[in-house]
C-alpha cells in the first residue's frame, strides 16, 4: 500500500466531487488506469460518486484519446440514460473500447432488469 498516493487520490476525490476541480478529475483519471490497484478503486470510487459529473470528465478523455476500457466500464456503475448514451456511440467503434462498452452496456440491461422485478 502506497499510503502517500492513497491520500493523493481521496483529496482529488473529495475535490472532484465538491467543487469539480479539473486537476482533481486529471488525478482520478490517471489514478483509475494506473497500476496501483487501492488507488484504482478509491478513484473509481469517486467518479461513480461523483455522477453525472464524471461522465463529462469520460466524455473529455475519449474526446482527447485517454479513454480507457476501465475508464468505460465505470459508465455502468454511474448509470442513467446519459451513461447509456455514451456507450451505445463508444460500443458503434471498433476495439478494446468498444467491447468495454458492450459489455458495460449488458451489465446495466441486468441491472435495470433486476430492478423492475423488485
Amino acid at each position: 500500500m502506497r499510503l502517500g498516493a492513497s491520500l493523493k487520490v481521496i483529496g482529488a476525490g473529495i475535490a472532484w466531487r465538491t467543487v469539480g476541480s479539473a486537476g482533481a478529475g486529471e488525478t482520478l483519471l490517471e489514478a483509475v488506469s494506473g497500476d496501483g490497484e487501492q488507488e484504482r478503486t478509491l478513484a473509481a470510487m469517486s467518479m461513480v460518486k461523483a455522477g453525472e459529473r464524471s461522465i463529462d470528465l469520460i466524455e473529455q478523455a475519449r474526446e482527447s484519446g485517454r479513454l480507457t476500457p476501465t475508464v468505460v466500464r465505470l459508465l455502468a456503475d454511474i448509470g442513467g440514460t446519459r451513461s447509456r448514451a455514451v456507450l451505445t456511440e463508444i460500443a458503434a467503434e471498433p476495439g478494446p473500447l468498444a467491447e468495454a462498452a458492450v459489455a458495460s452496456l449488458d451489465l446495466l440491461d441486468r441491472m435495470e432488469a433486476l430492478g423492475a422485478t423488485d
